[in-house]
């Protein structure tokens, strides 16, 4: 048999193939010998037909396989952000959550900011009745702390009286929920200036309350001034950037701001 007339298979099909011209009989041996070289080589012939044909195969099963798999490559990084400790069983599923991803922050700027609104109410409450008793009670914490899109848009959209509408903290173990209603209810009737100073919206006292990152000291809204008691000026944007300071949020802090409120 004259190995010359043994077919030669072309891999320009085979997408894992480096040389495109190279037959099948070449890729056997190296370039630098001669195939005339070859023929005399001391070599079963039958195992030069069976590499052959083995290859062949393999060609034709790569060819013929209308779905080949799909090799895969991860380029995870590895160490970034990772816990100590033992790794969970669902580690895929498994989200590293730490304390300057958005919605941390933002609760934490809208617990803060609706404090400041309950202590800003009192002071203008203070103001109007000098001899009053009743004062408005921190709200509950569900509706201080929820973040999530629907909700952030709706308390945009709303004014003071709407926070003062929502239940009271259930701390006031002695108070119905509704008492800040009730009491701004009180309000309403008695006082048009009062009630036309908690129809300002929720963005408008969010500006005052943020004053550039300054401290605050009164407010004045529609030729109405109300001075802030140190107990509300301590609630305040700027206090409560200095309060994280040290953990180095202050920054993350301002851009939420920015984000969320001011923009």
């Amino acid at each position: 048999m004259n190995i010359s007339n043994i077919p030669q298979k072309s891999f320009n099909d085979n997408p894992f193939s480096f040389e495109s011209q190279e037959s099948l009989y070449d890729s056997l041996y190296d370039s630098d010998i001669s195939r005339e070289d070859h023929v005399f080589l001391d070599e079963s012939i039958f195992s030069l037909l069976e590499e052959i044909n083995r290859k062949v195969n393999i060609q034709n099963n790569v060819s013929n396989n209308p779905s080949p798999r799909r090799i895969e490559f991860r380029s995870d990084r590895i160490g970034i952000n990772k816990k100590r400790g033992r790794a969970p069983q669902n580690e895929d599923k498994t989200k590293f959550h730490n304390n300057t991803q958005e919605d941390n922050l933002l609760t934490k700027i809208q617990t803060h900011f609706f404090t400041f609104v309950i202590d800003f109410c009192n002071d203008a409450l203070k103001d109007e009745y000098e001899n009053c008793k009743g004062y408005f009670k921190n709200i509950n914490h569900a509706s201080k702390s929820t973040v999530n899109y629907n909700y952030t848009i709706e308390l945009k959209n709303s004014s003071i009286k709407d926070l003062l509408k929502m239940d009271i903290s259930k701390k006031y173990k002695r108070c119905p929920k509704s008492y800040n209603r009730e009491l701004l209810k009180t309000i309403e009737d008695s006082s048009p200036s009062l009630s036309e100073l908690f129809e300002m919206s929720y963005l408008e006292l969010f500006k005052f309350y943020y004053n550039k990152g300054n401290p605050l000291d009164k407010i004045v809204y529609k030729n109405k001034k109300i001075n802030l008691s140190d107990k509300t000026k301590s609630k305040s944007f700027s206090n409560l950037i200095d309060k994280n300071k040290h953990k180095h949020l202050e920054n993350y802090l301002i851009d939420i701001k920015e984000k969320v409120y001011i923009c």
